[in-house]
């Protein structure tokens, strides 16, 4: 598990990098379609964003069992 673990967690993180700077920005570097009220640039960092951490979270209670310790 732990080599899986590893080139999975460096994977999502890397994925998620990506989408946020130059090949990711080139897809939303734009202004429209307005969504929540944001530029769609803006929330596309957000929700990457939020998607990292739902990966990074996962990938913690995965390998710590979610920080409880009996």
């Amino acid at each position: 598990m732990n080599k899986t673990y590893h080139l999975l967690t460096g994977l999502h993180f890397t994925l998620c990098t990506l989408a946020m700077i130059w090949p990711g920005a080139l897809i939303a570097n734009r202004i429209e379609p307005i969504v929540l009220g944001l530029p769609f640039l803006f929330f596309w960092y957000i929700l990457w964003m939020l998607v990292l951490f739902a990966g990074m979270w996962i990938a913690f209670v995965v390998r710590h069992g979610g920080g409880r310790h009996e």
